[in-house]
């Protein structure tokens, strides 16, 4: 059981890796929207129109920065989600399992990662080989004239993206099985950040001090209300 654990953890460096990576696409991703935005806008236009009459405009049509836009925007996503999934930082709409015990929310957890989760990515893994291989043998390119050409690059980021996915399923999945029937010692030691009362990870941890600045609390907060309000914790309010 131990040595499953050393394996979700060294699988889920796979994910983490890459969200982190993909997240610096964010950087070219502004720069091509600010480039586009202001070559259009500024000067009325005329930045636009000037490099539509160079050689620039083959590299640097709106179209080409429109629809690189949207490939940065879906490479940045799909790099992410498997990192997003190991953080649980992805939306949850938990209607019902919210309200069980944590053990019973890690039973739900495990039979929707074998059931729906893990299957789902190896079939989906499976057809996305024919849609990636057929945009590669026809060069497939933007429907657009002055569009971006080698179509099969973006559509191979989805192959990546399921596989980013399925590390992080499988990461879920060890711990889970570890936390429900691996021995009593090791489960203080799983990380199951899935569950509703654990800490979420990708959020920051703010201490009195982060929020109050040194010394002073919560406590001290409270105090001070109750002496501004003569003493009364709840006072009327007046009109």
């Amino acid at each position: 059981m131990r040595r499953m654990l050393d394996i979700a953890d060294s699988v889920e460096r796979i994910p983490q890796f890459f969200g982190r990576l993909g997240s610096w696409l964010i950087i070219p991703l502004i720069g091509i929207i600010m480039f586009d935005v202001l070559t259009r806008k500024m000067f009325g236009g005329a930045i636009q129109q000037w490099i539509q009459t160079t050689s620039l405009y083959e590299l640097l049509s709106p179209t080409k920065l429109q629809e690189m836009e949207w490939h940065l925007h879906g490479a940045i996503f799909m790099l992410a989600i498997g990192f997003s999934h190991t953080m649980n930082a992805h939306v949850r709409v938990d209607v019902l399992r919210e309200k069980v015990s944590d053990r019973r929310q890690a039973f739900i957890e495990l039979f929707g990662l074998s059931v729906f989760l893990i299957p789902y990515l190896l079939v989906i893994g499976y057809l996305c080989l024919d849609f990636i291989g057929r945009a590669y043998t026809s060069n497939e390119a933007s429907a657009a004239m002055t569009g971006l050409s080698q179509r099969w690059i973006i559509k191979s980021f989805l192959l990546m993206c399921l596989f980013l996915v399925l590390m992080a399923g499988i990461t879920s999945f060890l711990r889970h099985w570890v936390y429900l029937f691996g021995p009593e010692h090791l489960r203080s030691d799983v990380k199951m950040n899935m569950l509703t009362s654990a800490v979420a990870e990708h959020l920051p941890h703010l201490e009195d001090e982060d929020i109050y600045g040194p010394g002073h609390s919560t406590e001290d907060d409270l105090a001070s209300s109750d002496v501004q309000a003569g003493g009364d914790t709840h006072p009327e309010i007046k009109y």
